[in-house]
C-alpha cells in the first residue's frame, strides 16, 4: 500500500459494507469485526461483528475499545513516534486472541479488520485487495 494509492480514491465513496462482506466470505469465523471511523468526532460505525463476539461484548464495552483504539492509534500520533519512518499506511498489532489491522484513508478516516489470531496478513497484498474492494475494483 502507497500513499498514491490512497490518493486514487480521493473523490469515491468508499463502500465499508462491500467490504465487510467480503471478508466473511473469505475469512469466514476468522473474522472478528470490521469497524470504519472518524477520529476528530470519535465516530464509527461496525460493519459486521461475528455472533458470538455480539454477546461476549457488549455494546458499551465494544465502544470503550474502539473509542481507545482511535485516540491511541490515531494516524498523527502513530506518525509522530515514527516521525523518522515517514506518513503512516496501516498499523498491525497481534493478540493472543486477534490481529488487529488499521487502516489509514486519510488524516482522519480509516478502517480496522480483526481477524482470529494466525490468520495470515500480507502487507501491502491484503491491504491493497481491500482497498479494491472498498472501492469498487474488486473480486
Amino acid at each position: 500500500m502507497t500513499l498514491d494509492r490512497d490518493s486514487r480514491f480521493d473523490a469515491q465513496t468508499p463502500d465499508y459494507d462491500a467490504l465487510a462482506a467480503w471478508l466473511e466470505d473469505r475469512h469466514g469465523d476468522d473474522l472478528r469485526w470490521v469497524a470504519d471511523f472518524h477520529t476528530p468526532s470519535y465516530t464509527y460505525d461496525v460493519r459486521y461483528i461475528r455472533d458470538d463476539l455480539k454477546t461476549e461484548l457488549s455494546t458499551r464495552q465494544l465502544d470503550i475499545i474502539i473509542h481507545r483504539t482511535m485516540g491511541l492509534f490515531d494516524r498523527a500520533y502513530v506518525e509522530e513516534v515514527y516521525t523518522h519512518l515517514g506518513d503512516a499506511c496501516a498499523l498491525v498489532l497481534q493478540h493472543e486472541k486477534a490481529t488487529a489491522v488499521h487502516v489509514y484513508l486519510s488524516d482522519m478516516d480509516g478502517f480496522v479488520v480483526k481477524l482470529r489470531s494466525g490468520v495470515p496478513v500480507t502487507l501491502p497484498d491484503d491491504v491493497d485487495a481491500w482497498l479494491d474492494v472498498l472501492y469498487g475494483g474488486g473480486e
